[in-house]
This record gives structure tokens, C-alpha cells and sequence, in this order.
């Protein structure tokens, strides 16, 4: 080492342990902040499940209004729980915290599909009026996008986002851009020459117009001097006293409108202004990023330490554990040797479970006490079984005729016990644990221990069945041996044990082989597969795009139109939620998506540019899943004739999570020919239809495939064909126009989202009822063709106007009323608006011939 270094290695160690101790002290602080959420989140926890499984039964939630205030509390604990997943830095918290989020997220999901059904099939719950009983905002109701899903597979997803950038260059695909900007066609020549001369007589009037009013009071001015005995220069004491009076009103305007100001930022009228160099927020995020960096450090150490403490624990504690299993072994070798002849047991099969049978045995069922016969019944069997039959038909006769009571359809409650667990973990681990020492939050060695002493145990109980196995064949051929010495004969060695064995298994191969389809890519391998589906333009890269990105409002009288026998359209809110629900949120692991009920399709379908693609998306980006393009136009032309067949089996279930998009999906289920040659196409539209149905019903829970259908005209579909479209999919999500609580929120998202910005003197309630009839979409169009980059820089200077803005908006057309008309009377036709049988079942969609007939 040299001098140089010698001296210079104190103050690296001082500069790294001041870099330390400035994160750990942001560490500190958020510790506290959210080890006291991740408490009060536990403890909520329990209250709900005291709440819905209480001691009383008839206390227990039933109707719809108690269990919306049960999903609601979870809501807020799955808020808080996946907050300090987000921002906890111990490595061994955030596993126990993972266990309670994963908990959190099925039991809403199980909530929701039971309140659904409590609400006559309609997804749309309306909560406003619990909202006001609880004295809560509508923000609860919002379901953030689990920030982990995409974080804990970052590496995976940067490889494959890399992989697939590759592979668009060198096929030259194009990528999906935003929609370009359809203005109206152009005017004739006539008209824009009469539009023209209009615009100029109009101009040159108005110009005239300001020229007299100029001459007039230029006039008036002038005998005003006159009267005032002509123009002569001021002294200097008028003059001062003129520059006095005008500069003592400009201060006082100034002071007057900063009182003004400050009086709304007071009130809460006026949001204040803040200094970048020291906004609390900005101060926030920072610390909230350093803290990811400290959280992966400890992460990459706990994952290091796991490596070495196994080592460890099997030195320290794989001996005695070898001997323990070893002697319950030997112990059971004697205890199940058959006296009468000497021979040994069978060892079990490592599919069964190997040791843990010995050494956890599954406890016997005593046999209950059976009654003593009864001589009348031996009497009763012997009647003839006619004559009973006959009796069967009388009435008030037989107490076996008294009518069976069928059970009721209770909620689901399987992620109660999980959630059961995770709280006792965190009164047995977490809750009394003093961590003063510990203040860069680093791992528990002791805790690691107590967690891979059961790993260690397995690893060596599938090596101490291998030893036993070759010593229980030994004793096996022993006993042979000695029985054959007797008899006179030799002992084969356990031969016909063997062969008993190996017919044994050949069953069992042929009984799982069955009659399984055939893999059509089994010589493929995964990246040639991508690869041709890149090529064609079947996988695609997808913009950013995220489920707030849908903007719009709650509806407040949601309860109230329901009780008016009205059923209303779902809110801009309540969209995004039902899509973070059934798209985003049982994706989260293969664990969950098996337990959760799940949806295999949705449909999202409305007025054009409503915001369909966007959160198709949105749910392909919130869950890392790779989006594949099946829309007829999109496939036409690729994989023709019988081909199609790959193309399907290539998608389905190849490279899970997985959504499968596929735009103007209603025209894959129309089967009328001369319908099909109005869309063109080198192929009918419908050819994916049969191999798509076939791949869906392979679909199981577990596999995590989302099809997403999207359409602005489903009323297409008709007759069969209609029928077919309505089943295909599980869930149909109406996006609808926007409300004027969704334009207040519109038009100053979209402005912001372009650079742009709204003033407190922007009159946005009178732009957000001139607005109505229009889509979201259509707004977004507006914004992006004013707010050009000249027109952004001028911004500070020439604020946006309404009357600006609505001569853009002119330049669009609203939605029309018949379109919209069609959407809803093909709505009415779902199973949650069709009219109900008694048994609460919606009526068919269209009647049967049989019962007409009747």
C-alpha cells in the first residue's frame, strides 16, 4: 500500500460514513413514518376481520350497503399497506408486508365480485351515498396501480423492452403513434371564396368603425383644450403633483390586489405559490428516490446473506437434523414390520411426499359408534320395493318427503386465512421487536435463520430418502435371503417388487398423457417464436400510458338515479376502477391469479375516441404484460388460410402476463357475408373467431391472459351473432362523454399535459358546459392543435382565453345523437338491463322458439 493511500484512507471512510449517515437519517425519519402505518394498517386488519366474522352470527355483514363499507376500509388498508411496501428499506419487512398487500388485493377482489351480485350483475356499485355517511371524499375509491408489479421485474423487463427494440429496428415495424389530427374537409371553391369576401366586408367595417371613434375622440379631446383656454405648459409643481397622483395609484392597485391574493390563498380560493428551490413536494420526492437507493442496497445484501446463512445453518444444524430424521426413519422400519413374516414396508414415493408421511403422519379418523340394528328395519327390507315406491306418491306420508333445505351462496372467504396469517406473523415477529440498534435497517441474521431452517431440512430429508431407500432394499433382499436359505432356494432381490413397481408407473404415464392437444411450436423455441410474432406485427411496443392518465370525475348521484329506478352510466371514475379491478389487479402473481376470480375478457366499447386504447394500454403497462395486436385489420393478410391456427397457439399462454388486444373485435363474431365484404379485407374478418374461442376455453386460473376486446359499433352484431359477441365476454365496460365534473377536470389536465397552463381568471365552467357532446379524445386533439411550441412560450404573457379555445373546439364536430342512441339501447340489452326471472337470473337475450310455440 503506499503513502498516498495510507493517508487518504481515513477521510474515505469519514466521506463514506457521512454519505451513510445523510441516507440513513432520511431513513430514520421515514421509518417511524411508515413502521407506524404498516401498525395501523395491521391493526384495521383485525378489526375487519372481527367485523365480518363476528362472535354473533346475526351481527355479520349481509346486504349490499354493509359489505360496500367493508370493501371501502379495505380500499384505504390496501392504500396505506402498498405505500409502505413502496418506501420500507428493511428487506424482511417488506416479504411479511408483501404477504398482507397480496392478502388485501384478493379479499377486495372477492368483496367486489359478491357485492356485483348483490347488485343484480351490475358492475357499477354506486357508493356516493356511503361516501356521505362516512363523511369520506370520492378519491377512496381510487385503485393505484401496485407499484411492484413492474419494480420487482425491472431487470426482466428492461431485457426484454431492449430485446424487442432490436428486433422492431431490424424488421423496420412501425410503432403505434398517436392519432393524427382529422380536421373537417375542405370548403368548395365557391363557398370559400363567399367565406372570404363575408370575412373581409366584416373586417374592413370594423375597421372603419374604430377609425371614427378614434376621429371622435381625438375631437373631443381638442375642445376640451379649447375650453380650458388652449394647451400651455405645466409648472413643476402640477407636473410633480400629476406623477405623484398616478404613481401613489399604481402602488395602491398593486397593494390593494396582493391583499386580494393573499386573502383567497387564505380561504383556500387560490392555490399559493411556491418557490421551486424550496417546495416541501420536491424536497419529498427526493428523499423518496433516495430512499429506493438504500432499499436496493439492503436488498442486494439480504440476497447475498441468504446465500451464505443456508451454508451455515446446514454446517451448524444438518447433522443433528440428518440423525433425527434418520432415527424416526429406523423407528418406523420396525414399527410397520410385519410380524408373521418379517418382511419390511415400501418406502414412499417421493411424489407422495417421501419421509414427510413418517414424519408427519395424517392423523387417523376414529370410526363413529354405529347403532345397534333394528329388527323392524331387517322387516322393512324385505317388503317389496313396489310397494314403496307406490306410498312414495301419497302425500303427508314418509318423513324422508319433508323438502331438502339448500344452502345459501355465501361470499367467498379464502384470503381471510391469509390474512389471518399475516397478522399473527406481525404480532410474533414485528410488533414488540426492539430495533433501537438497528438504524440502517439492515437484515435479521437471526431471522434469516429461523427462515431457511425449514429450506435446509427439506434439502436434507430428500437426501437422507435416498439413503434409506438403498438401506430398506438391503434389508429387503436380507429377508429374501433368509427365506430362501430355508426353502432351499435363492432370492431374486426384490425382482417382483420392481417389476410391480415399474407396471405401476406405466399406468400412471398413460393416465397422464390423455388426449391432449397438439403443440404445434414443441420444436420452436421461445425467442424465434417473439421474434416471428415482432416481424408481423402481432407483439408491439406500447406508449406509456397509465390509468390515471384517463382523467375524469365521480358521479354524486349515482345512489340517488337508482333510487329513482334510473340505472346510470358509469362515471369516468368508476371506469377507471372497474379496469384496475379486472385488468391490473389479479395479475399480480400466479399465486393470486389462481385464488382471485378472475376474468378471462372485457370488452371496452363507446363513442369514438373515448379513451378505449388508452387504457388497453394502461393495463398491459401496469402489469409488464407483453401486448399482443390479434385486431382484424392489424392480422389481415398474415398467416392465411389454415395458418391462422399457429398464429393463435403462438399467442395464447406462450408469454404470460399477457394481454391480447384486439380492436373492432365485433366484426370477428359477424358472420354475414355480404357485411363482411363492406369491411374489405384480403380475408374475412371473422377467420380468428373459431381458433380464438378454442384457446380461450384452455384458459384456467393461473395462466394469466387478459383478452381485451375494443368497439365503437357492437350494435353490428345481431340476432345469433349478437348473442355470441354478449357471451364471448365476461365484463362490458361502457366508456362514456364527459360529464361537467369530468371537463372541470379535463380541460386543466390536458392543458398541463401539453405544456400549457389554466390561470385562476380562466373561466372553466362556462368552457365545460359549451363543451358538452364532445369525447375526451376530441378535447386532447383541441388542446394539441393550440398549444403549438410558439404558442406555448407566449403563455406568460398572452394567457389562454375561452374565446381562444372555442375557436379551436368550432373546428371539430360534437358526437352525434343517433350514434350515442345506438350505444345505449344496445347497453339495455345486457344481462344486469334485461328484465329478471323470479329466481333473479336476466332473461335470455332472445326467446326460445319452443316456449313461444307453448
Amino acid at each position: 500500500m503506499s503513502y498516498l493511500s495510507v493517508f487518504y484512507h481515513p477521510f474515505l471512510l469519514w466521506d463514506k460514513f457521512c454519505h451513510e449517515w445523510l441516507l440513513a437519517g432520511v431513513t430514520k425519519t421515514f421509518k417511524r413514518t411508515f413502521d407506524i402505518q404498516w401498525r395501523e394498517a395491521m391493526m384495521e386488519l383485525l378489526d375487519q376481520l372481527e367485523a365480518e366474522n363476528p362472535e354473533d352470527p346475526t351481527l355479520a355483514p349481509r346486504d349490499l350497503a354493509e359489505f360496500s363499507c367493508i370493501y371501502i376500509k379495505y380500499l384505504q388498508i390496501f392504500k396505506k399497506l402498498e405505500e409502505c411496501y413502496d418506501q420500507m428499506v428493511h428487506p424482511q419487512k417488506r416479504l411479511d408486508i408483501k404477504k398482507a398487500l397480496e392478502g388485501t388485493i384478493g379479499r377486495i377482489l372477492e368483496i367486489k365480485s359478491w357485492m356485483v351480485k348483490l347488485n343484480g350483475l351490475n358492475d357499477c356499485v354506486q357508493l356516493d351515498d356511503i361516501l356521505v355517511d362516512l363523511k369520506l371524499a370520492p378519491d377512496v375509491l381510487e385503485i393505484p396501480t401496485p407499484r411492484y408489479y413492474v419494480e420487482n421485474r425491472s431487470k426482466e423487463l428492461d431485457d426484454r423492452g431492449k430485446f424487442l427494440d432490436a428486433l422492431v429496428e431490424k424488421y423496420n415495424v412501425k410503432r403505434p403513434r398517436e392519432d393524427p389530427i382529422k380536421l373537417p374537409p375542405p370548403l368548395p371553391e365557391e363557398e370559400a371564396i363567399r367565406v372570404i369576401q363575408v370575412n373581409e366586408r366584416g373586417r374592413q367595417g370594423r375597421e372603419r368603425a374604430r377609425i371614427m371613434r378614434e376621429i371622435r375622440r381625438q375631437q373631443a379631446f381638442e375642445e376640451k383644450i379649447a375650453r380650458m383656454g388652449g394647451r400651455s405648459a405645466l409648472s413643476q409643481e402640477e407636473a410633480a403633483t400629476r406623477m405623484q397622483a398616478a404613481a401613489r395609484g399604481f402602488i395602491s392597485r398593486t397593494r390593494t390586489k396582493q391583499i386580494t391574493e393573499a386573502e383567497l390563498v387564505f380561504i383556500g380560493m387560490k392555490p399559493p405559490q411556491r418557490d421551486p428551490a424550496h417546495d416541501p413536494q420536491i424536497k419529498e420526492q427526493r428523499n423518496l428516490q433516495r430512499r429506493k437507493l438504500v432499499q436496493a442496497e439492503n436488498q442486494a445484501e439480504y440476497d447475498k446473506a441468504l446465500i451464505t446463512l443456508k451454508t451455515k445453518v446446514r454446517e451448524m444444524e444438518g447433522q443433528d437434523m440428518r440423525e433425527t430424521i434418520q432415527d424416526r426413519v429406523n423407528t418406523w422400519f420396525v414399527e410397520n414390520r410385519n410380524p408373521d413374516n418379517g418382511e419390511y414396508p415400501d418406502f414412499p414415493d417421493e411424489d407422495e411426499g417421501g419421509s414427510k408421511i413418517i414424519l408427519n403422519p395424517v392423523p387417523k379418523e376414529e370410526p363413529l359408534d354405529e347403532p345397534a340394528p333394528d329388527p323392524k328395519a331387517k322387516k322393512d327390507a324385505k317388503k317389496d320395493p313396489k310397494k314403496d315406491d307406490k306410498g312414495k306418491g301419497k302425500k303427508g306420508k314418509g318423513k324422508d318427503d319433508a323438502p331438502v333445505e339448500e344452502k345459501k351462496e355465501e361470499c367467498p372467504d379464502y384470503f381471510v386465512k391469509l390474512i389471518e396469517g399475516s397478522v399473527q406473523d406481525y404480532v410474533n415477529v414485528w410488533q414488540d421487536r426492539d430495533e433501537s440498534t438497528n438504524f440502517f435497517q439492515k437484515y435479521d441474521a437471526e431471522l434469516v435463520k429461523d427462515s431457511l431452517r425449514g429450506v435446509v431440512f427439506e434439502e436434507v430429508r430428500v437426501d437422507v430418502d435416498e439413503e434409506m431407500r438403498v438401506l430398506l432394499q438391503n434389508l429387503k433382499d436380507m429377508v429374501a435371503a433368509e427365506k430362501a436359505a430355508k426353502s432351499g432356494k435363492k432370492g431374486k432381490k426384490g425382482k417382483k417388487n420392481k417389476g410391480k413397481k415399474a407396471k405401476g408407473k406405466k399406468k400412471k404415464d398413460k393416465g397422464k398423457k390423455g388426449k391432449g392437444k397438439k403443440d404445434l411450436t414443441a420444436d420452436r423455441s421461445m425467442e424465434s417464436l417473439y421474434a416471428e410474432l415482432v416481424s408481423n406485427n402481432i407483439i408491439q411496443p406500447i406508449p406509456k400510458a397509465k390509468v390515471q392518465d384517463y382523467l375524469g370525475g365521480f358521479n354524486y348521484l349515482g345512489a340517488t338515479l337508482e333510487k329513482a329506478s334510473i340505472i346510470p352510466d358509469p362515471s369516468m371514475a368508476q371506469v377507471r376502477q372497474l379496469v384496475s379491478e379486472y385488468g391490473i389487479l389479479p395479475m399480480a402473481s400466479r399465486e393470486l391469479h389462481e385464488k382471485v376470480p378472475w376474468v378471462k375478457t372485457m370488452l371496452f366499447y363507446g363513442l369514438p375516441k373515448s379513451g378505449k386504447t388508452l387504457l388497453s394500454y394502461a393495463v398491459a403497462n401496469g402489469i409488464g404484460a407483453n401486448f399482443f395486436n390479434l385486431s382484424p385489420r392489424n392480422t389481415d393478410g398474415k398467416y392465411p388460410g389454415k395458418a391462422v391456427q399457429l398464429m393463435i397457439h403462438m399467442v395464447a399462454k406462450t408469454m404470460a402476463p399477457s394481454v391480447i388486444y384486439i380492436d373492432e373485435v365485433e366484426k370477428v363474431f359477424i358472420s354475414d357475408k355480404k357485411k363482411m365484404k363492406e369491411f374489405g379485407g384480403m380475408e374475412p374478418f371473422s377467420r380468428i373467431k373459431k381458433e380464438l374461442l378454442k384457446e380461450i376455453k384452455q384458459l384456467g386460473p393461473g395462466d394469466r391472459v387478459l383478452i381485451v376486446g375494443n368497439t365503437q359499433q357492437p350494435y353490428l352484431c345481431v340476432k345469433k351473432d349478437e348473442k355470441a359477441f354478449m357471451d364471448f365476454f365476461q365484463k362490458h365496460i361502457l366508456f362514456p362523454l364527459p360529464d361537467y365534473a369530468s371537463m372541470r377536470l379535463l380541460w386543466p389536465g390536458l392543458v398541463e399535459k401539453h405544456g400549457g397552463k389554466l390561470t385562476y381568471e380562466f373561466d372553466l365552467s362556462t368552457l365545460a358546459h359549451i363543451a358538452d357532446s364532445y369525447s375526451a379524445g376530441t378535447l386532447n386533439q383541441v388542446v394539441r392543435l393550440m398549444l403549438s411550441d410558439r404558442r406555448v412560450e407566449k403563455l406568460d404573457r398572452k394567457p389562454l382565453t375561452v374565446k381562444e379555445v372555442l375557436n379551436f373546439l368550432c373546428k371539430f364536430e360534437p358526437v352525434h345523437k343517433d350514434t350515442d342512441q345506438a350505444l345505449r339501447d344496445w347497453t339495455n340489452k345486457l344481462p344486469y338491463r334485461r328484465p329478471k326471472n323470479p329466481d333473479g337470473t336476466p332473461m335470455p337475450l332472445v326467446p326460445d322458439k319452443k316456449k313461444k310455440k307453448k
